[in-house]
């Protein structure tokens, strides 16, 4: 097989998606700094598409899973990647709200652009484990609120992940294999 599930912990910036909901996001925006973005950073250039960064085939079967599940799920939506290891202002998660994003968190970009250089598919399983600062009034998210929450479905998300991976199609029918076609590059890969 040559899909990634990634499973992470997110904050979300809709009222409506609350602690415990599970996104299967479409759509990413990096808004880190300093992070390697490229296995090719010698040799050449090498451009992949990135203008869808999950894999459908694999976002499919998630949600299909996470429905089996039980869980309350939210199909597609953009998950903004911070840099970290803080969380983000009142004035940041508003901003991001505004924007139209869905969920944020630290994990999920470069690695996601990573699994594409590497023509692997690569699904996000956010698991939101509370309301970014600017969604409610109060004190905004803490480390220990994070931990607390994803401790007590760390679980079920196993359950969630051991059920997708099951459900992958053993042969990959979507375009993520595809992804470096024509594209001469600086070695070869395994």
């Amino acid at each position: 097989m040559r899909q990634v599930l990634a499973p992470s912990a997110v904050g979300s910036l809709k009222a409506e998606h609350g602690p415990g909901a599970i996104v299967v996001p479409d759509q990413l925006v990096d808004r880190t700094s300093g992070r390697v973005q490229t296995y090719y950073d010698a040799g050449g250039a090498v451009h992949v598409s990135f203008a869808d960064p999950y894999c459908p085939t694999g976002r499919a079967v998630a949600v299909s899973a996470a429905r089996s599940g039980g869980w309350d799920i939210v199909d597609g939506g953009t998950l903004v990647v911070i840099e970290g290891p803080r969380f983000s202002t009142r004035a940041e998660s508003q901003w991001f709200a505004r924007n139209g994003w869905t969920i944020v968190g630290m994990t999920g970009f470069p690695e996601a652009v990573l699994a594409r250089e590497l023509a692997l598919c690569y699904t996000s399983l956010s698991l939101v484990t509370d309301h970014d600062a600017g969604v409610e009034a109060g004190e905004g998210v803490t480390h220990e609120e994070v931990l607390r929450f994803f401790a007590t479905n760390v679980t079920k998300m196993r359950s969630l992940v051991a059920d997708a991976v099951e459900a992958l199609p053993k042969e990959r029918t979507c375009a993520c294999g595809s992804a470096l076609d024509g594209i001469k590059l600086p070695f070869d890969l395994p």
